[in-house]
Formats: structure tokens, C-alpha cells, sequence
């Protein structure tokens, strides 16, 4: 044995579970055998990542409740960004590489996949490898593999949904070759096709009626065609129906999200351009890299708040057992008619203090 190296007792599935949850601090884990995914494209595939791998280890960490608060309200949005999407990504990641690093205690190797890396459409192709193997961008779509390893189901928004947690989650992923005791897969379905994902996303980016399936040792797994585009542009503050910032900045500015036709590295691209003239949103970026604006108000809020009023959830709270039930605020997505179409949106409001221009003439 090379210096340095010690294997610790015959792994199991078992011992890495109780490793996951009380040293890695995860919430759930399941563990999929690769024969799971022999249906799974050959860029979505975990043998394209590791040829070898004999298991898929997903795990879950809770997102806080309490961080939806602030969108929810109309009163304060860093929270979510930082303890519910961007932030609670860098403790998932780091509960990836410490189970990496259990598995090669126990002499096999890990694959810690990130939870950002579950778009197929992800920066400039790459050339063709040959050999019949894939492209580059190579990666595995976190909400499947956690149905398929057994950790919940996936409900109409093509979101995760748990027993213990509905929709309050991010999700990681270890690839292995060691051959470990895969869990059974979850029959019970949490999501009643309510709907209410649909009338409450933002984005109009949830279909009603169609929808995208697969099977999965005689499962059938089936979720709402998504519009990754419409999607995108509200997750990144472009949505002034939701979006104060962007309102603040462009006041007179139209964007109806649900007639656009982009796709998710497009509306990517322009979320990233935009943001960075728009300062709160450019101040959340650099706080955690990336941001969620949306705060996950359909997909996520408004499908929490119906298990929880259905009290279909083990989480539950004293105070205020369902999140907030009440209509969701909008701002009006069309812009009022504005009486000045100069330089300015309004010419009588006053520079900004401390600007170059502040007490300079209003030029419209």
C-alpha cells in the first residue's frame, strides 16, 4: 500500500449514508445503480464521465425556508441568492469532495458533479473526440438522477420534490465505481398535477398540458416542457413583472417574457450583460456569482405552499404553517405612459447625489 493511503472497514452503502449526514452535514442520500441509467444520452450519460462507474450517489441539502421570505414579500432578496441558490451551492460542493475523499479511503474513486452543471446548452461547442465518444460538454440533470436514486420524485415544474422537504432543496452528485446498495425507487408521488407551479411562475415558462417523459425500471418519470429561455430571463432579473431592480433602472422599458423566443444560453448571455448596469442586481452577482432573482416563485413557492396546506410535508412550522397563501404581488409588466421620450424617463427627477451631474441642467 503506498504511503499515506489507508482503507478504512469494506465500504457499504450504509456506512457512507451515516458518514454523508452526520459529517457532510446533507439532509438525504440515495445511492442509484449505473444500470439505472442505460437509457440516459450519451451526453447525460454517468459512463461518459466515469466508464467505470458501478454507482450514482446523490444527496440533498435543505434550502431555508425562511430565505424565501424576503421575495415572497416584496422586502429583501440577497437572502435567497446567497442561503437557497449561489451560497448553499458551495456547501453542496464541498459535501462532494469530502464524500470523494471517503470513497478513496475506501480505495474508490468519486466524481463530484456541480450542482450549476445541469444545462446541456453550456458555452462554445467543442470539437468532435472521435472514437464515438461525445462532445465535451458532458453532464448529468440533477432532478433526474435524484428521482433515480430514489431521494424523492420529480414533479410537474421539473423540480425535485421530497417527502420531507417538497420543493426546499439543491442537489449534488457523486459518481463511483464502487458497486454500492441502490435504494428503491420512490412510488408515492408528492405532486397531484395542481398546477399551480404553472399559474404562479412569472415567466409563463411552464406548460400546462405538455410534457416530457422517460421510464425507469417500469417508473414512469414525467415533468412539464420547460422554456429554459423565459425561465432564464426572470431567474436573472430581467422579469419586471417581479423584478424591482430591473423597473428601477429601465422604468420604461417592455420585455413581455412570455412572447420571447430565446433559448437558455441566449437569455444566459443577456442576463449577464444587462445586470451589470443594473447596480443591486451587479452587487448580488458579486456577492455570490450568481443569482436568482425570481426567487423560484412559481416552481418552487407556489407548489410549497400547496403541500403545505395540504399538509403533505414532514418540515412543518408553529407560526405560520403555510408559507403565505395569499395572492402573489406583481408589479405591472407593461410599463405607464410616459410624457417625456428624451434622454430621460423623467426629466424632472433630480440626478443622482454625488454623480457628475448633479445639479448639472436636465437635458431632454
Amino acid at each position: 500500500m503506498p504511503p499515506g493511503e489507508v482503507f478504512l472497514n469494506m465500504l457499504t452503502s450504509e456506512a457512507l449514508k451515516q458518514y454523508a449526514i452526520e459529517k457532510c452535514n446533507v439532509d438525504k442520500i440515495g445511492v442509484a445503480n449505473i444500470e439505472r441509467f442505460k437509457d440516459a444520452p450519451v451526453d447525460m450519460s454517468p459512463l461518459s464521465i466515469m466508464p467505470r462507474a458501478k454507482s450514482v450517489i446523490v444527496f440533498i441539502r435543505r434550502v431555508m425556508r425562511g430565505c424565501y421570505r424576503g421575495i415572497d414579500e416584496g422586502t429583501h432578496w440577497p437572502s435567497y441568492t446567497v442561503f437557497g441558490y449561489a451560497g448553499l451551492t458551495r456547501l453542496v460542493t464541498s459535501a462532494g469532495y469530502k464524500i470523494s475523499k471517503f470513497l478513496e479511503s475506501h480505495g474508490y474513486e468519486g466524481a463530484a458533479i456541480l450542482p450549476t452543471t445541469s444545462s446541456r446548452e453550456w458555452g462554445p461547442r467543442g470539437p468532435r473526440p472521435g472514437n464515438g465518444k461525445p462532445r465535451r460538454e458532458v453532464t448529468l440533470q440533477h432532478r433526474i438522477a435524484a428521482t433515480v436514486a430514489g431521494v424523492g420524485t420529480i414533479g410537474w415544474s421539473k423540480v425535485l420534490l421530497t417527502k420531507e422537504f417538497g420543493p426546499r432543496q439543491r442537489i449534488g452528485i457523486v459518481i463511483t465505481d464502487a458497486e454500492l446498495e441502490p435504494d428503491p425507487l420512490v412510488t408515492e408521488r408528492l405532486c397531484d398535477r395542481c398546477k399551480r407551479c404553472v399559474a404562479e411562475c412569472p415567466a409563463s415558462a411552464l406548460s400546462r398540458d405538455e410534457s416530457v417523459s422517460i421510464s425507469v425500471e417500469g417508473q414512469v418519470i414525467e415533468w412539464n416542457a420547460l422554456d429554459l429561455g423565459k425561465c432564464k430571463l426572470t431567474h436573472f432579473g430581467l422579469n419586471r413583472t417581479t423584478s424591482p431592480h430591473f423597473c428601477l433602472k429601465y422604468p420604461g422599458m417592455y420585455i413581455p417574457i412570455g412572447d420571447q423566443e430565446t433559448t437558455w444560453k441566449e437569455s444566459h448571455d443577456l442576463g449577464f450583460a444587462v445586470m451589470k448596469d443594473i447596480p443591486n442586481l451587479e452587487a448580488l452577482r458579486r456577492l455570490d456569482g450568481y443569482l436568482a432573482v425570481c426567487g423560484a416563485r412559481g416552481c418552487v413557492m407556489g407548489c410549497m405552499k400547496h403541500l403545505e396546506k395540504r399538509g403533505r410535508l414532514q418540515n412543518t412550522f408553529h407560526t405560520r404553517p403555510v408559507f403565505n397563501d395569499v395572492v402573489p404581488w406583481r408589479i405591472p409588466e407593461k410599463p405607464p405612459k410616459a410624457e417625456h421620450h428624451g434622454f430621460v424617463y423623467d426629466p424632472a427627477q433630480d440626478e443622482e447625489p454625488g454623480s457628475d451631474q448633479e445639479g448639472a441642467p436636465t437635458w431632454y
